[in-house]
């Protein structure tokens, strides 16, 4: 089935497509289609003016060709919006790094097999759990209740002790007991008081709404972490379309062998970090 262009949904347009319309991706195709339609108004536009009968049946027709141009030109200038924002945050240079959210999953896999070696090992697991969300509301105090998640990279002998402190603590414990086994933890979920309100040291957050949230130590994960945030400022953080193993041979290659070096950059730009991770 051949798609349907913009100029066609357009013109077949019906009460309801507007979902359809918002989400459709312009095309070179409908770049093309404009411009031929804008082009034949200017030639139509010019035989108007050597008319002297029938002006009113053309501008009527004119009217038609212009409120279909006027539609395309709205939503191809939407999606230029789109384009140069995302192309924005592909460029930025601020030290306020923000990296998609529907990357983290990439972030955690790559930060894994990165920080991984023959002496320690690190893993991924997510945790669901009851969460409460508390709100005042005209002087009452109401309390909601959602399912709560929380992804940790940690290392793995830290995680496979999930299940004996899921009976004995408190979430919040238990990630605090995670850390505590001596090594870094990367934290992403939708409860802030388990990610970044934890009782814990050498905190850093990447982001704002549902952040990446570390809590350093002097490790593997910490030189990784900084290779990785190392690529970033030199190369953006947009991670779309670049694949997991891709990104990881270009770490290892470029920056693992420097990451020390890295490491004590980075953190040295950080003053409220533990002087203890910088004794290497």
């Amino acid at each position: 089935m051949v798609k349907e262009s913009l100029k066609e949904m357009l013109q077949n347009a019906k009460s309801g497509d507007y979902d359809k319309i918002m989400k459709y991706v312009i095309t070179p195709g409908d770049i093309k289609d404009f411009y031929e339609l804008y082009s034949e108004f200017v030639i139509d536009e010019v035989n108007y003016q050597q008319m002297i009968l029938e002006r009113k049946r053309v501008a009527q027709d004119f009217i038609q060709k212009l409120e279909l141009l006027r539609q395309m030109s709205e939503l191809i200038s939407r999606s230029i919006d789109i384009k140069k924002r995302h192309y924005e945050y592909a460029a930025n240079n601020s030290k306020d790094l923000i990296i998609a959210e529907s990357q983290y999953d990439k972030v955690f896999r790559v930060l894994k097999q990165l920080a991984s070696d023959e002496t320690t090992q690190y893993e991924i697991k997510t945790i669901k759990y009851t969460a409460y969300d508390s709100n005042e509301r005209h002087g009452y105090r109401t309390t909601d209740e959602y399912l709560g998640s929380v992804t940790i990279l940690a290392e793995k002998q830290s995680l496979n002790e999930v299940e004996s402190y899921k009976k004995n603590y408190t979430i919040r414990e238990m990630l605090e007991n995670v850390y505590n086994f001596g090594y870094s933890m990367i934290l992403f979920g939708n409860d802030e008081y388990t990610t970044e309100r934890l009782n814990l040291p050498n905190k850093r957050i990447l982001g704002h709404y549902h952040p990446l949230v570390l809590y350093l130590q002097n490790d593997n994960l910490t030189k990784s972490i900084s290779s990785f945030i190392e690529f970033i400022n030199e190369n953006g953080p947009d991670l779309d379309g670049i694949e997991a193993n891709n990104l990881l041979g270009v770490l290892q290659q470029k920056y693992k062998s420097n990451s020390k070096k890295l490491m004590l950059k980075w953190l040295n730009a950080f003053h409220n970090f533990d002087k203890s991770l910088k004794m290497w």
